[in-house]
C-alpha cells in the first residue's frame, strides 16, 4: 500500500495467539470458515512472521499502528478504534487550525504522517 501512495490513517494491528485462532475453528469448520484447517495453519504461521514486520513499518514512518488485544470483546475493540480515529482528526484539525493562523506554534503530536516527508519539508 505505501509503495503505491495509500497510508492509511491509522493501522489496527490485533493480537491473537495462533493456538487460539485456531481453537476457535474447531467445530464445523466447512460451514462457518469454508477453509481446510491445514491451509489455516500454514495462513497463520506466514501471517505470524508477516504481521510483525507489517507493524514495525508502520509504526517507524507513520507512527499509526494501534495495538489491539483480539481477546477483548468486540465492544472494547469497537471502542478503541472510534477513539483512536478520533484523536487522529481532532489532531489534524488542530494541526490545520494553527497553520493557518500562523501566531501557534502547530502540534506534530498524533498526526499519522510520514516522518520522512515532514522531514525533508523542514526549512
Amino acid at each position: 500500500m505505501a509503495t503505491v501512495g495509500i497510508i492509511p490513517e491509522n493501522v489496527f494491528q490485533i493480537s491473537v495467539p495462533v493456538e487460539v485462532v485456531y481453537n476457535r475453528t474447531a467445530g464445523n469448520v466447512q460451514s462457518e470458515f469454508d477453509c481446510d484447517r491445514t491451509i489455516l495453519v500454514r495462513r497463520l504461521t506466514k501471517q505470524a512472521t508477516s504481521i510483525p514486520e507489517t507493524g514495525f513499518f508502520y509504526n517507524k514512518y507513520y507512527n499509526n499502528v494501534i495495538s489491539v488485544d483480539g481477546q477483548k470483546s468486540r465492544w472494547y475493540m469497537e471502542d478503541l478504534a472510534l477513539e483512536s480515529i478520533e484523536k487522529t482528526i481532532k489532531a489534524k484539525l488542530e494541526f490545520s487550525r494553527d497553520n493557518f493562523n500562523g501566531s501557534v506554534p502547530c502540534k506534530m503530536e498524533k498526526l499519522n504522517c510520514d516522518r520522512i516527508y515532514m522531514k525533508q519539508s523542514i526549512s
